[in-house]
């Protein structure tokens, strides 16, 4: 039996040893497991202090979301002091190493989320630093936690762009943005949710894509501002005071004069690659990456090593509702998610917009009937009552009702139901009896 087992045993060995000419997901994933990894490594992207175009506080339907600025952070005053002094005065001609160097300082910073609970009629605070309850005092209801959570976030960028000068040599600042929020929720790492969003003008969006360049030269004139590829992002549902899973699809589209290509991108555990897939249409070919970084994670549209596209829907329709920054590099779907509140950026003005709003009582409701000229006649009724004797009575039962809170009501209900119950026993005793 021992010499049995050897051949199994070798040729087990064999299987495990020969490489694989195609790699698919299934081995993807059981590659990562032998090496006692979850996920593959991806490339890392510099963080960088709270973008100016996210300080200040936000206003959705459902709630309002303070992106602290670090000025107002006194942990944060001496990296901000040092991210300053090593602040780089032209980067355009400054290497990349000294530009991550000056921005190295970032530190993670607090997010504040105040709820609109109860279809908006009371602001919950959910969110906030904790030194914001020494300044003020939170007010608790049903709807609250009693303490709030403590969140923090950092600031990845998404869009690398060179820095503009006017001709006196100021920076211009930009008008649009786009980054990817690292939440933090309490102390656990698992608890870590990542959130793109891009900002143009004061409207903040959870539903954008990124311009891409692919290399081709022949997929349109230029007629149409969306021509060419738009990279999609690891899309959220919003930002909220609780970690949430990641979405594990991505759109993207390639836009032509004549049709628009989508092309779905998802979670894979394959290592990232800066090769291009393809996709073709008649004589025509397009060029995609094949690999998208989106949530801290790889995403592919292909299958294994394979460079060909199989995915692809095609539409004769063009997009629609859309907005474009002033560049051409970012295009956000829809209606904002997130609405800037001008004129108030620091954490006093958000509080006086909570005190302000959970000032407000709610009307009461609409009668069911419309009021009328009603005449009940109560000096009628009271001579009516007067030398009633069970009315009298019922009035009597009310009042002491009202005085006891209904105890003895409660306690004249339980010994009810013993009689009663009493009194079924006794009926079936008796019947026994008879018979």
């Amino acid at each position: 039996m021992k010499y049995a087992l050897l051949p199994a045993f070798l040729f087990s060995s064999v299987l495990i040893s020969v490489p694989l000419a195609a790699q698919t997901e299934l081995d993807a994933h059981a590659q990562a497991a032998s090496y006692g990894k979850e996920y593959v490594p991806v490339p890392e992207n510099q963080s960088v202090l709270t973008p100016s175009l996210l300080e200040g506080i936000w206003q959705g339907a459902d709630r309002y979301v303070f992106f602290v600025a670090p000025s107002e952070e006194a942990a944060l005053a001496a990296e901000i002091e040092r991210a300053q002094s090593d602040a780089v005065v032209n980067p355009i001609d400054t290497p990349d190493s000294v530009v991550k160097t000056a921005v190295a300082a970032a530190q993670p910073s607090d997010l504040a989320v105040v709820l609109k609970t109860y279809y908006g009629w009371f602001y919950d605070r959910a969110a906030e630093p904790s030194s914001y309850a020494g300044d003020t005092a939170r007010f608790r209801c049903t709807a609250t936690t009693e303490e709030a959570e403590h969140v923090t976030v950092t600031y990845e960028p998404l869009l690398m762009r060179t820095p503009l000068y006017d001709a006196a040599g100021n920076a211009v600042p930009e008008d649009s943005g786009a980054w990817e929020l690292v939440i933090q929720y309490g102390t656990k790492q698992r608890n870590v949710t990542r959130i793109p969003v891009a900002v143009i003008g004061n409207s903040l969006y959870l539903n954008f894509t990124i311009k891409g360049q692919t290399g081709d030269t022949s997929a349109s004139t230029g007629a149409d501002q969306l021509s060419g590829y738009w990279q999609g992002v690891s899309r959220q549902s919003g930002i909220r005071v609780s970690p949430f899973p990641m979405n594990e699809n991505i759109t993207s589209y390639y836009v032509t004069d004549d049709a628009v290509y989508t092309l779905r991108y998802w979670v894979s555990t394959m290592e990232y690659t800066d090769a291009n897939a393809s996709f073709s249409d008649g004589d025509r070919t397009f060029h995609v990456p094949k690999h998208i970084v989106s949530d801290g994670s790889v995403f592919t549209c292909v299958t294994g090593r394979s460079l060909l596209i199989r995915n692809v829907e095609k539409s004769a329709a063009k997009l629609t509702d859309y907005t474009l920054d002033s560049t051409g590099t970012l295009c956000a779907f829809g209606k904002p998610y997130l609405t800037k509140v001008t004129g108030k950026d620091n954490a006093a003005s958000l509080m006086q917009i909570v005190a302000e709003a959970n000032k407000r009582r709610k009307p009461d409701p609409k009668p069911l009937f419309s009021p009328g000229d009603v005449n009940w006649y109560w000096d009628i009724i009271n001579l009516l009552e007067k030398d009633n004797a069970q009315i009298q009575a019922v009035r009597k039962r009310q009042q002491e009702f009202a005085s006891t809170n209904g105890r003895e009501g409660r306690t004249d209900a339980v010994q009810a139901a013993s009689y009663s119950t009493y009194t079924k026993l006794e009926t079936a005793a008796d019947s026994a009896a008879a018979k």
